[in-house]
């Protein structure tokens, strides 16, 4: 069944109301009867994004010349940000059906700081993002309570502190480690301001997933919208900048190397993926609303041919663990060729697909999503359900 969720701003607090059909909409979801479905859009989006993300772990560790490097380059710097929108939407929509949001959000990010940690700790090749999807998480708490405008201003804002803290404060960056985290200042600076996954400015792509999840994201007006705006701002702002530093001689990558402690106004013109600066935050921004737009309007019009992008992004917790776990096994890119890099990559992500396709069969999420549900208390239908038994 439907659920009405306008493009104007859903109570904060309240689940949106379950509705029958409405006229222009898609069916975008699937699941029981009396039960919300997924919105497989956002599946196929996090599936994209799980994809990218291979292909920057198995082939973008060093630079070159040709087709090969040149499409993981493009690539660069653009898979965290969809995750991290997604998560802010996901967030939202997993509040909205718990009777418990407070709790629920509490227990998942204790139990991915944790299990961020651990792989941390024995994974040699990535830096793992999961501490920082955490802290996001506990945040949200608050932050799922603040009106649309002021998370839309949040997104600037949080843009702007970063470009100039992960400047000035001046350290290395530095991965959130046990022995870090609790017992130095270190790891939650790492966390906050100068790590691979700061807070600043990080946390804009969340909360702009946070703004996202409060409009219809079954419409195709929206979806339109936000591939179309998506698009130009993305396209444009890596351009226009690109264009606007080499016109006036800008260098950008000027104190590219974090730890100097200074403050460059060109590096704010810096495109190149993770570099923290304006230019990339904001046509990461664009692309990744781009995605989401075009998985809105192909996923529930191509359901069979996209399946394989939508059970992986509905399993991509497990997936994330599991190749960061290959990584570890595969040989060092010294020892191989981009094409054979090329070929790691298209085959961790095929047959993760393949195992989720029949892991699907049976279960409806992967069996790290099942684990974060343990103790996330009752959905509003299970209370509600209970009520109207002990009314009657």
């Amino acid at each position: 069944m439907a659920t009405a969720i306008t493009w104007t701003e859903r109570a904060v607090d309240r689940p949106p109301a379950s509705t029958g059909s409405v006229p222009g909409r898609r069916a975008q979801t699937t699941g029981d009867a009396g039960r919300p479905g997924r919105i497989t859009g956002i599946d196929m989006a996090r599936g994209i994004a799980m994809a990218l993300m291979v292909i920057v772990h198995f082939v973008n560790w060093r630079q070159g010349d040709g087709l090969a490097f040149t499409a993981a380059e493009l690539v660069s710097g653009r898979a965290m940000p969809l995750f991290m929108l997604l998560g802010g939407i996901g967030v939202t929509l997993m509040a909205d059906r718990s009777a418990t949001p407070a709790r629920n959000l509490a227990i998942r990010a204790a139990m991915l700081m944790v299990l961020g940690l651990v792989l941390t700790e024995f994974i040699d090749r990535l830096a793992i993002v999961l501490q920082a999807y955490a802290m996001l998480f506990m945040l949200a708490i608050g932050l799922r309570r603040l009106p649309s405008s002021m998370l839309l201003a949040l997104v600037p804002v949080t843009t702007a502190v970063g470009a100039v803290t992960y400047q000035v404060v001046g350290a290395p960056r530095v991965l959130t480690e046990f022995d870090g985290l609790f017992t130095s200042s270190e790891g939650a600076q790492s966390l906050v301001f100068d790590g691979y996954y700061p807070l600043f400015p990080v946390g804009a792509f969340f909360v702009f997933g946070l703004w996202l999840a409060r409009l219809d994201l079954r419409s195709d007006r929206v979806a339109s919208l936000l591939l179309g705006i998506g698009t130009v701002v993305g396209a444009g702002v890596w351009i226009g900048s690109n264009r606007v530093a080499s016109a006036f001689g800008i260098q950008v990558d000027v104190g590219a190397e974090v730890g100097d402690g200074a403050f460059r106004w060109g590096r704010l013109l810096d495109t190149q993926g993770h570099s923290a600066m304006p230019a990339w935050t904001i046509s990461a921004l664009g692309t990744s609303a781009a995605i989401l737009g075009f998985s809105l309007l192909v996923a529930p019009r191509a359901a069979a041919i996209v399946r394989p992008l939508t059970v992986v992004g509905s399993t991509s917790l497990t997936f994330y663990v599991f190749q960061a776990w290959v990584t570890n096994i595969v040989p060092d890119t010294s020892e191989t060729g981009v094409g054979v890099e090329w070929a790691y990559a298209i085959a961790v992500y095929v047959s993760f697909a393949v195992a989720a396709m029949l892991w699907s069969t049976r279960y409806r999420s992967g069996p790290l999503e099942r684990m974060l549900r343990v103790g996330s208390g009752p959905t509003l239908a299970a209370r509600q359900l209970r009520r109207s038994r002990t009314e009657q």
